[in-house]
Formats: structure tokens, sequence, C-alpha cells
């Protein structure tokens, strides 16, 4: 058993959230936020009314205390780059929980963490990386190249490294 300050891991791992209510719940995570040009206006009723799900009353808490920390760690990003990096990383993280690289425990504590200044977003100089780029080339579009690469030449030094230090920005231990 996972020990954690976290209320939802913890109910998630009694198995008192269903596999598909918490990527129901972990889709709105990732997906909210989109429904802004800035994080200084997302609220957590934002995210808690597009569930397309019933929480029982205990769920429903510990869902609450997730997108309070989804709205703190907005919050930072005034600058619509900014905050599209933001998103951009949400949704590699909910990828990446699906693929369980990232566990809940350490999505929830990297929202901890960015929502107080204690970290930041991963910073990249692709073009300086990988050469001439489309417009818009993002975190998740580096993921995808890492990826690519890895699947490729599965020994490839760099894109290991890379991958690693990404993982690490985003909350991966």
């Amino acid at each position: 058993m996972i020990i954690t300050a976290y209320r939802l891991p913890a109910l998630y791992e009694q198995k008192k959230i269903s596999a598909h209510d918490m990527e129901e719940i972990l889709r709105l995570l990732a997906q909210a936020p989109l429904l802004y040009d800035d994080g200084l206006s997302i609220q957590v009723q934002d995210f808690m009314e597009g569930l397309e799900i019933e929480l029982e009353h205990e769920v429903r808490r510990a869902v609450i205390e997730l997108y309070e920390l989804a709205v703190q760690a907005c919050r930072p990003f005034s600058d619509l780059s900014a905050y599209e990096q933001l998103q951009d990383a949400l949704g590699l993280q909910a990828e990446l929980w699906q693929e369980e690289v990232l566990t809940l425990v350490e999505w929830m504590e990297w929202l901890k963490q960015i929502g107080k200044g204690q970290r930041k977003l991963p910073e990249y100089n692709f073009t300086a990386m990988l050469g001439n780029l489309p417009e818009g080339f993002m975190i998740h579009d580096f993921h995808d190249e890492l990826r690519y690469q890895l699947e490729q030449n599965q020994t490839n030094a760099w894109a290991i490294e890379e991958r690693n230090r990404l993982y690490a920005a985003l909350g991966v231990n």
C-alpha cells in the first residue's frame, strides 16, 4: 500500500474508484485548463462541471483536493505562451500516467510544487537541439521525437538521457 498525504491515490489503490472513473478524473485534469488563455481564471468548479461521472462524498472530496492543486498550479501562468506550455505538460503527464510511467502521487506533488513556485516547467531550446522544426513544437512533440528515436535505436544515449531528464522535470521519480 502506498503511503501518501493525498486521498485520491489511496482511494484508487483501495479500489474505491474504478479505473474508468480515474481516467475521467485525470482527463479533466489535462483538458479543463484548455478552456482558458491563462491560469488566472480557472476554478475547481470548471473541472468538476466537466466530469461525466457521479462521485461519492469521500471520492468527491479527494477529487476536489486534486483539482485545487491543479488550480494553484495554473495560477502562476498569466502569460499565454507559458500557460500553453503548462497545458502541454499536463497532456503529456496524462499520457505518462496511463502508461504507468508517472504515478498519481508524483503528479500531485508536481502540481503542488509548480503552484508554490518550487518547480519550473521543463525548458528547452528545441531548435538548437533538433534543428528546423514546425511552429508550435512543444514538450509533448519532443517526447514523441524521443520515443521515435528510441524505437529506431534502443541504446541511443542522447535520447535516453533527454527522456530521463524530461521525465524528472515532469515529476517522475
